[in-house]
């Protein structure tokens, strides 16, 4: 009654659709038997499989392997029942020889029925509604309407909500509600037009000066709710985000928004910063001061003569394996053309140094620090005990560990008059390489910068090939976890793309931030102010054509992928890491299925990550 082929790649479905199918007049409904593997930290490229589907004919969906994750479930056993910590045991953990170790946690949603960040994914990309926005000029007036495509085949949008929220720099300026008229058929459309849109444009516009309309945007929902009221819609069916920047008064001066470029270079006064030399390199400026050893590319900030506030920053190319770069308890695996874990552990990425380290002054207007060094890869120093596929690789390099050259490192440091750092780095990788990770940096805080707050993709973690159901909003973590646990066996998460801004900070009794009463002047600078007001914490602003990913965490990737479970891990605990990323490698769903797109992997080449820091809070300003 179908044609049911299980992981076809999308080229094949295409081309079944497109000649294949006619060809032979097939008409039976194209459904894979299994078309994505939900293992661990899965499910790339679920929004290019429906893009197919929706539009090409026959092609009728497919099913996703699977449901839950099967692992059982287990606590620590300390005295303290507070203390203890939930974990799941899999294959092996029982003493079972043979086994596939975790291949059975591959569910969409955890073993405790959590749903995995891939969910909200699929929700997405099914959702029965498409939504389009409409913008039109009349008379130099502009106006809103919004196209909403019925997706059902059998049933009308009768009962449906249409929400919108109008956003500027993340934070929401106004909001509204529409019903959906009655009666739009199967598979037709309606445009709906919003005057309130208009309406909200034109009064944010004459609150907010030329410079402040950076990153508007129009979020809208649609509803389940009553017809006696559409008030307060009780689940979101279908979901969409619309940039209007091209309608905004003014195009950005600067490569960060202007709002936060003149927050990060207002100062006091104009007093250059102070070049030292000696034991060190230096700057300071303001009462902050950064400082390089001779011979390193790693540097510290402080405040005046007090722990640093950042540090360790180091190239970054590893990440914690996902079960889809190669399930790190099968040791058949090391060698898998298809797997590319292997490879990464042979280059040496999980053990970078630096050689050939030159650090040299700029003193020009704004004085600055600039570091060269050669990236070297080093096979096989990091034992990985228990982590078959690392003994395997680790066993096969005896004689053959000599270091691998990656690539160069240049960064430029440049301290403001007010204390701020501008950072400007350069990876260069060497053009032969293909399909790695990730191109970054780590950067090392104190472990009590747990609040967090950020204006970038979410609020769910996303990745280059699975990210079309996070919005740019503002993502709020009032305490960071003391170890990840979204996946039973400890791999890659928590990265979000597209980070405008990122802001770390010590916690304060209350939890959040709170949203200002009044609409009067009200700017995207006075809400960031309000995020960071009265915060001892630290600022990261992108600064680059393309926005940074970031990933904040108590452990390094390499204490994430030593771990078979999760209160294995060995969480730092006076460290937090933040990981700024100019690129990372897609998830795919290579643990069984198609490796990640051609699109999404990161090959060898130059990559810019160029962002801002500045520390704020009463004792630091």
């Amino acid at each position: 009654d179908i044609i049911c082929p299980m992981y076809p790649t999308i080229e094949e479905m295409v081309d079944w659709a497109d000649n294949i199918a006619p060809s032979i007049n097939e008409t039976r409904p194209f459904i894979m038997c299994e078309y994505a593997h939900a293992m661990g930290n899965s499910s790339g490229s679920l929004s290019d499989y429906w893009k197919a589907i929706k539009e090409k004919k026959g092609l009728q969906g497919g099913f996703i392997w699977d449901w839950v994750d099967q692992g059982l479930h287990q606590k620590t056993g300390e005295a303290n029942v507070f203390e203890r910590k939930v974990w799941h045991k899999y294959g092996g953990d029982y003493g079972d020889i043979p086994h596939d170790a975790n291949f059975n946690i591959n569910g969409m949603i955890s073993s405790d029925r959590v749903a995995h960040p891939a969910m909200y994914e699929h929700k997405k990309c099914a959702q029965p509604v498409d939504l389009e926005l409409k913008p039109s000029s009349e008379e130099g007036h502009l106006s809103f309407a919004v196209r909403v495509r019925n997706g059902r085949y059998f049933t009308t949008l009768d009962g449906l909500l249409l929400s919108w929220n109008l956003k500027v720099g993340g934070f929401r300026v106004k909001k509204g509600a529409h019903p959906i008229p009655e009666n739009v058929l199967p598979q037709e459309c309606v445009d709906i037009l919003i005057p309130d849109v208009r309406a909200a444009f034109a009064e944010a516009a004459s609150d907010l000066t030329l410079s402040e309309w950076v990153d508007a945007e129009i979020h809208l929902d649609v509803g389940v709710t009553s017809q006696a009221s559409y008030d307060a819609p009780n689940e979101y069916i279908a979901s969409e985000q619309f940039s209007i920047t091209e309608y905004m008064p003014s195009k950005p001066a600067t490569p960060e928004p202007l709002y936060l470029k003149n927050m990060l270079t207002h100062s006091r006064n104009n007093t250059r910063a102070q070049v030292g030399r000696g034991d060190d390199v230096c700057l300071s400026s303001n009462g902050f001061n950064v400082k390089f050893k001779e011979g390193s590319v790693q540097f510290e900030f402080c405040k005046g003569n007090e722990k640093p506030l950042v540090y360790g920053m180091v190239p970054n190319l590893f990440r914690a394996a996902t079960d889809n770069d190669a399930v790190k308890q099968n040791g058949d695996q090391a060698n898998d053309d298809s797997k590319p874990l292997g490879k990464w552990l042979r280059l040496g990425l999980d053990c970078i140094s630096l050689e050939d380290v030159e650090v040299g002054i700029d003193d020009k207007e704004f004085p600055c620090i600039i570091t060269k060094a050669s990236i070297y890869g080093l096979p096989g120093k990091t034992e990985y005990n228990g982590i078959t596929l690392a003994e395997r690789v680790a066993s096969s390099l005896h004689g053959k560990d000599q270091p691998v050259k990656l690539g160069t490192w240049q960064q430029k440091v440049t301290m403001h008059s007010n204390g701020c750092l501008f950072i400007e780095t350069t990876i260069n990788l060497d053009e032969s390489l293909k399909d790695l990770p990730r191109v970054g940096v780590q950067i090392s805080v104190p472990f009590t910068m747990s609040e967090e707050s950020s204006f970038a993709d979410g609020p769910w973690e996303n990745y280059p090939d699975r990210r079309s159901s996070a919005h740019a909003c503002i993502v709020h973590r009032p305490y960071l976890e003391e170890y990840p646990r979204t996946y039973c066996v400890p791999q890659e998460q928590g990265n979000r793309m597209n980070m405008r801004w990122l802001f770390l900070s010590q916690p304060l009794d209350q939890e959040g931030y709170d949203e200002p009463q009044k609409r009067t002047k009200r700017t995207p600078r006075t809400d960031v102010d309000n995020v960071i007001k009265g915060k001892n914490g630290i600022l990261f602003v992108s600064c680059s054509g393309k926005l940074l990913q970031y990933n904040v965490s108590r452990c390094t990737d390499i204490q994430l992928f030593k771990a078979r479970h999760v209160h294995e891990i060995e969480v730092s605990k006076d460290t937090v890491y933040v990981r700024l990323d100019a690129a990372q490698r897609g998830l795919g769903t290579g643990s069984c299925g198609p490796q990640t797109l051609p699109e999404y992997q990161v090959n060898g080449g130059a990559y810019e990550i160029n962002f801002w820091i500045k520390p704020t809070g009463e004792t630091l300003d």
